[in-house]
């Protein structure tokens, strides 16, 4: 399960990954170590009218900062659920989930950030939640799951609320290769969440 998030991508790459622009430039100071509880930038709206801000990760009550693929269309008939996107720069995991030995940061080979699925839910509680499948063949040795990962085609299709969420789902199962994705182990620093430090994403050796 993906417990910590880096995020420094640049403005630029974000507005031009998602078609959308913003004078928000407080958005893009880059965080390497983002823990459940904190703000991380979240798009919602359509795909004709797109929103970029911040949002508490996970809920206040349970702080529960992920939600289960199965479990995503019986939310969505919630009120006040809705369907966003999570721009980040990687994700964290530890083997077996135990946060006391080396994590490893997941991030794209050949790309300058990471789209995935998520949901927002609205109200005094507002938060977003990560979606999340099962890992593929790369991640799996360290993590049974990890966030749903979208490329722009799908990251549109998401943001469409007359699209099956189902459908979309199964195609963005299918998206990405191992080849697609680097995994290097790095610093237990990352284990203080109160850490955070473009160091904490550089390889170290095994």
């Amino acid at each position: 399960m993906a417990k910590r998030l880096a995020f420094f991508a640049s403005k630029e790459d974000v507005e031009n990954f998602y078609s959308l622009t913003t004078k928000k430039e407080n958005l893009f100071e880059p965080h390497y170590n983002l823990s459940p509880g904190q703000h991380i930038v979240a798009i919602t709206g359509d795909e004709s009218k797109k929103e970029i801000g911040r949002v508490r990760w996970g809920d206040e009550a349970e702080r529960k900062p992920v939600i289960p693929v199965d479990e995503v269309e019986g939310e969505l008939k919630k009120k006040g659920v809705e369907r966003c996107i999570l721009p980040i720069s990687g994700f964290f995991v530890w083997k077996d989930d135990l946060e006391k030995d080396h994590p490893f940061f997941v991030r794209m080979l050949n790309a300058p950030l990471m789209s995935t699925g998520g949901l927002i839910y609205k109200g005094d509680d507002k938060n977003v939640k990560i979606i999340t499948t099962e890992s593929n063949v790369l991640v799996q040795p360290m993590s049974a799951t990890m966030p749903l990962l979208l490329d722009r085609e799908t990251s549109f299709l998401w943001m469409k609320k007359d699209s099956s969420p189902g459908e979309v789902i199964s195609k963005a199962k299918k998206l990405f290769l191992f080849t697609d994705l680097s995994v290097m182990r790095v610093s237990k620093k990352v284990n203080n969440p109160n850490n955070n430090d473009e160091k904490l994403i550089q390889p170290i050796p095994k």
